[in-house]
């Protein structure tokens, strides 16, 4: 039974196929055949009506007979003649229905891939690219190739307006096959334009999908090579560069091509023994170059180890052109340098560019986010801030403090790291004074900090204005009386210690003010604070502990501790530097020694001893590392380095982790805290 349901059926279909289909024109059914000579004969009418309209009405006579024919021939010949007409007169929209329509109702007539690909530029006119392209790729194999430059072109085009730079280079690649002489050259042009805009997986896609021998395939490979080197994948560049000059000795690529190739061998080329110095050594910061120069050649002493030098002249360029000509010239295996911060931030990009491990001696914050390969040896604020804080607050168990600064960046900076530590530690600011860097007066700046400036906000003057002015009725006396009371109103001091981030020619200035207004600041003392607090009647009296950062050292007359000297003002402060000269500390002396004897006596600073430690951490790294990689992974393993300037452990950030300096002013001048002073009660502990 099943076999005969199947034989009925297959018979049923082939009947009806064999029946001619009938349609229905003008409320009269006849088969299409027949309705077909009826249109034929009304579409040349038509036609011969529409050819002296404009494009858009004559299209709508041509659509309003393809629907009245619907389902005859001649209507797809209609509805094909008024999608060409919309799209010439720019109606899109109306072009892509009666193209859609023609696609969809006429699936099989002879016009039906020409009216795809009027869809398809319809599509492109009314901005829907990528489906005008998708169709274009359908059919492209289905032209005729007379056709097809045409088609190319257009599809070209539409890529290119809509920013699909893939499938531009497909089709402009296409389009070069097609086309000759000049017309080649420019199409060529326009391919590798649209090549330069590929991103790495878009070129390796179509480097792997054209042909072998596509005309494109030359552009694509040097973009590839071009890319990988910025990326700093070297052994890929160097494969498509060298790609580029074999497979194309004679294109316009070839040249460049072995300039990569020559770069990389430049790059990849070291010499493990070579340290490079890049630094001013002409210009206004010769000085600073000619110290670190010094600082690194006495680190470099024996052992077979080269220094190379190169001068950066203080600026951004100098320095890209310095790291370069150590990398390539000198094959230097890590370089030291970028002091200053005009240059430090182009010198560090250009070490990461070039992969070349490169310690900085500048004091700027976040030179190490370049990258990996870029490290850094100088004290900066945040390093100041931190140690100031832990000493104050988690071994002296301060927790209040004001801060004066300048409005200067070396000022600015500390304090606002040193308020954010204070806070971050869950302490307090209760006072900031900030003020020009050339203030010489300082006076109405303690006064204010202290509640002496504005006396009419304190109660307690309140209060005494009152008691005068009912004791003394006479006015002379009573305002002798209130200037009396003025200069014996106690300084209102609520807070453990005041941080000047300034350097010293300011501070002795500063801290002779703050005497002035009866604030005590010998801490250290307790018999000298024990006598004022007798002698003033001030039975609350606490002294408050002066902060400084490494801006004090910048003059040595301020620790005079002479009659007359600024010193006495700052007897007790503590404040903190990357270097003393002065220190007991075995590595420092040792340093210290060495520095003189080599420079006549000539006392090092900061500068050099940064410079010495941080050549002296590489020269240690160079047994064990052979290439810069190497170099770059041991800098960053760097723990418990013996240092001129401390025991140094490279931190997450590839700045150095280390104990400061901390200084004080005694009876003799300036030294340094001893252990045991480092080594204070924290909170909470007597």
């Amino acid at each position: 039974m099943r076999v005969l349901g199947r034989r009925f059926l297959l018979l049923l279909v082939l009947s009806l196929a064999g029946c001619p289909k009938r349609v229905v024109v003008n409320g009269q059914e006849m088969p299409v055949a027949q309705a077909d000579e009826v249109a034929r004969v009304e579409l040349a009418r038509v036609r011969q009506e529409v050819a002296a309209l404009p494009p858009e009405p004559g299209a709508d006579r041509l659509l309003a007979f393809a629907q009245r024919f619907r389902g005859v021939p001649s209507a797809a010949d209609a509805l094909h003649q008024a999608g060409d007409l919309l799209l010439a007169a720019g109606k899109a929209d109306r072009a892509a229905q009666a193209y859609g329509t023609l696609v969809s109702e006429y699936p099989l007539h002879s016009r039906a891939t020409e009216a795809k690909y009027g869809l398809a530029l319809a599509d492109v006119q009314r901005g829907h690219a990528a489906d005008g392209l998708r169709t274009l790729a359908s059919i492209y194999p289905q032209l005729e190739p007379s056709r097809r430059p045409e088609a190319a072109a257009r599809a070209a085009a539409a890529a290119e307006a809509a920013g699909a730079w893939p499938d531009a280079v497909r089709w402009l690649g296409e389009l070069a096959e097609l086309t000759q002489g000049e017309e080649r050259r420019a199409v060529l042009a326009r391919g590798a334009d649209a090549v330069d805009r590929l991103a790495l997986p878009d070129v390796e896609r179509l480097r792997r999908e054209l042909p072998r021998e596509a005309p494109l395939q030359e552009p694509l490979a040097m973009k590839a090579a071009r890319i990988h080197l910025h990326l700093r994948d070297y052994p890929r560049a160097q494969e498509a560069a060298r790609e580029v000059f074999l497979r194309w000795p004679a294109g316009p690529y070839a040249k460049d091509a072995r300039a990569i190739v020559d770069r990389i061998a430049r790059l990849t080329f070291v010499r493990p023994n070579v340290i490079g110095v890049a630094v001013p050594l002409s210009g206004d910061y010769q000085p600073w170059g000619v110290a670190i120069v010094r600082a690194v050649q006495l680190a470099a002493e024996g052992g077979g180890v080269r220094v190379a030098v190169r001068d950066t002249r203080g600026e951004p360029d100098g320095a890209a052109q310095a790291l370069e000509a150590l990398a390539l010239e000198e094959g230097a295996i890590a370089v030291v340098g970028g002091v200053t911060n005009a240059e430090a931030e182009r010198a560090a990009a250009t070490a990461e560019e070039l992969q070349l491990p490169f310690i900085s001696l500048s004091k700027q914050e976040g030179l190490t986010d370049a990258g990996p390969h870029v490290f850094q040896n100088m004290l900066t604020a945040s390093a100041q801030a931190k140690a100031l804080a832990d000493f104050a607050m988690g071994r002296r168990g301060m927790r209040r403090f004001a801060v004066m600064y300048p409005s200067i960046t070396y000022g600015t900076e500390l304090a606002n790291a040193f308020w954010d530590e204070v806070e971050g530690r869950g302490g307090e600011i209760r006072g900031a004074e900030t003020y020009a860097p050339d203030r010489t007066t300082f006076t109405p700046l303690v006064k204010d900090m202290v509640g002496k400036l504005h006396l009419e906000e304190r109660s307690d003057w309140q209060e005494q204005q009152r008691d005068i002015a009912k004791a003394e009725k006479d006015p002379f006396r009573r305002k002798k009386a209130l200037e009396k009371a003025r200069d014996r109103l106690a300084p209102v001091v609520d807070f453990d210690a005041i941080f000047i981030p300034d350097f010293a020619r300011s501070v002795k200035l500063i801290a002779p003010a703050l005497a002035v207004e009866d604030v005590v600041t010998q801490t250290c003392l307790p018999d000298d604070v024990e006598r004022i607090r007798r002698t003033t009647g001030r039975a609350d009296l606490r002294p408050v502990q002066l902060l400084g950062a490494n801006g004090w050292s910048s003059d040595p007359s301020l620790f005079d501790t002479a009659p007359g000297g600024a010193g006495r003002y700052v007897r007790c402060a503590i404040f903190v530097d990357g270097f003393y000269a002065g220190s007991s500390r075995p590595a420092t002396k040792a340093f210290v020694e060495a520095f003189e004897r080599r420079h006549a006596g000539q006392v090092p600073t900061i500068l050099e001893a940064s410079a010495f430690d941080a050549a002296g951490m590489a020269r240690a790294q160079l047994g064990k590392a052979q290439t810069r990689d190497q170099m770059r992974d041991a800098l960053a393993a760097v723990k418990g380095y013996v240092g001129a300037t401390g025991d140094i452990t490279m931190g997450p950030r590839r700045t150095p982790e280390k104990p400061l300096f901390f200084l004080t002013v005694d009876r003799d001048g300036l030294r340094e805290l001893t252990p045991e002073e480092l080594a204070g009660p924290g909170p909470g502990q007597p």
